[in-house]
């Protein structure tokens, strides 16, 4: 086989591929098969936000081997370009200000090179739904939650119980040997690790275990919490069949590896990517995957985002989006950033603020966001959308000569290139011949000259494709 010299190579001689790179090239070929803008638009969706149309064709034209990676490790990506967020021409105090704690969330989710973190750390916003404590002890569990979002679950259920915020919601601060409090241990067992498997008497011998955490209200700012142990019930308790003087930790420890653990929190993020009911056998390899590897969190996350399941009837999406997933996706899909404060309370009127969840059951997903009263606040969010500038149709800024299908992807192309089925793509295209080419009203009065109407067009295309059917699903 010819192989060019070191002189050859720096002379610039041409170097003929070998067999090797014709190879290599064949199995690019083959991974990249199959992997389409539709399935990189349906992985942003599910794992982060949305893509926009650079993210689309560039991971497209990678695979989806390369995709899955970058999703679940980050690395060089194309940037989203979006300015960071300034409201009335300042930056955010999400400390002080009504609403700012969720802009400031917001951005992160609209601008992150990170969208799974982000993704993740509302999922587990949702999994230990905390409400109703001062706006600095919440933003500190935010990053909490973000910091162990990918990592190990046994470590962010310790950083959780130890928070703040929880501590405190939950009335875990201040249960001693005297009087446990049952609170926080029938949410452990219920929502945070089991969803079944416990006994009452679990629950009040883990209460006892867990007492002994104290609170300091006598402090310059919000209360601090902390660990006494001459408050902590140091007798034997029964807790899963099994005897010992057990304190917070072992509690916790116990609950990572009773039985229901695994297949419970493997099908909770499988519901959360996927939708649809995990079949049995997978739910019991994602469960073997995740104690394999010593109950972390990105090992799991990665087969369901690799799986089959998740890129089914990518023609039919069927997930709602939440309010807030909406939201970020619009304004990252269309390349705007956070500059004004109604964003706060239109995600107030959807039903779901940022640290706000209304229980510590979390937000009820899936079609309890599309009520009545939702989906109009929705509409709302689409009309503040068309009223930014790089949506707002001025008058006499849309070609006067577009064909109906034209003006279609004109619209489009301005409101991120988002999915929509074949149905609403022809029942746009109607609605643009219409207006597009009616001139004379019933009562004989003619419409708008055809600039007018090709602006009105315009609008009307940008307006649906926002707030449409389509756009509520992924």
């Amino acid at each position: 086989m010819f192989r060019p010299s070191p002189a050859d190579t720096e002379a610039g001689m041409a170097v003929p591929p070998t067999a090797t790179d014709a190879r290599r090239r064949a199995r690019r070929r083959r991974r990249r098969r199959g992997w389409s803008e539709a399935h990189v638009r349906r992985l942003f969706w599910r794992a982060g936000f949305g893509a926009t149309p650079r993210e689309a064709r560039h991971w497209a034209r990678r695979g989806k081997r390369a995709t899955l990676h970058w999703v679940l490790n980050g690395g060089p990506s194309p940037a989203p370009h979006i300015r960071g967020a300034r409201v009335d021409g300042h930056g955010l105090q999400p400390k002080d200000e009504w609403g700012h704690d969720v802009l400031w969330w917001l951005d992160r989710m609209v601008r992150s090179r990170r969208p799974l973190q982000e993704k993740l750390t509302l999922f587990w916003h949702d999994h230990f739904a905390t409400s109703d404590q001062d706006t600095p002890l919440m933003l500190a569990q935010n990053q909490t939650l973000r910091r162990h979002a990918l990592g190990s679950f046994p470590a962010l259920l310790r950083a959780v119980t130890e928070d703040d915020a929880m501590l405190l919601f939950l009335s875990l601060a201040d249960s001693d040997k005297e009087a446990p409090n049952e609170n926080y241990a029938r949410e452990l067992m219920e929502l945070f690790t089991l969803g079944r498997g416990y006994a009452e008497r679990d629950i009040r011998h883990a209460a006892r275990a867990l007492t002994g955490f104290r609170v300091d209200w006598d402090t310059d700012g919000p209360p601090r919490c902390y660990y006494e142990r001459e408050a902590h019930d140091a007798g034997v308790k029964r807790i899963f069949g099994r005897h010992g003087r057990f304190d917070w930790q072992d509690v916790l420890r116990l609950c990572v590896n009773h039985p229901a653990h695994a297949p419970f929190m493997v099908g909770k993020l499988w519901d959360y990517f996927v939708g649809t009911p995990i079949p049995g056998g997978t739910r019991r390899r994602l469960a073997a995957v995740y104690r394999r590897s010593g109950h972390r969190i990105k090992p799991v996350v990665g087969e369901i985002l690799a799986h089959p399941a998740l890129y089914r009837k990518l023609d039919a999406p069927g997930l709602v989006k939440s309010p807030v997933v909406y939201l970020a996706g619009a304004l990252r899909s269309t390349g705007q950033g956070i500059d004004r404060e109604s964003w706060a309370w239109l995600l107030e009127g959807m039903g779901q603020v940022p640290f706000e969840p209304p229980s510590v059951a979390g937000w009820d997903w899936g079609l309890a966001w599309l009520s009545s009263n939702s989906m109009r606040v929705r509409f709302d969010v689409a009309n503040y959308l068309m009223d930014t500038p790089r949506l707002h149709v001025n008058d006499g800024s849309t070609p006067s000569k577009l064909s109906p299908r034209a003006a279609v992807a004109r619209a489009r192309r301005a409101t991120g290139n988002p999915w929509i089925s074949g149905r609403t793509e022809a029942e746009l295209v109607r609605m643009a011949r219409r207006l597009l080419t009616e001139r004379k009203l019933k009562d004989g009065e003619w419409r708008q000259d055809k600039q007018e109407r090709a602006d009105m067009c315009q609008r009307a295309l940008r307006q649906l494709l926002l707030c449409g059917p389509d756009a509520h699903v992924h």
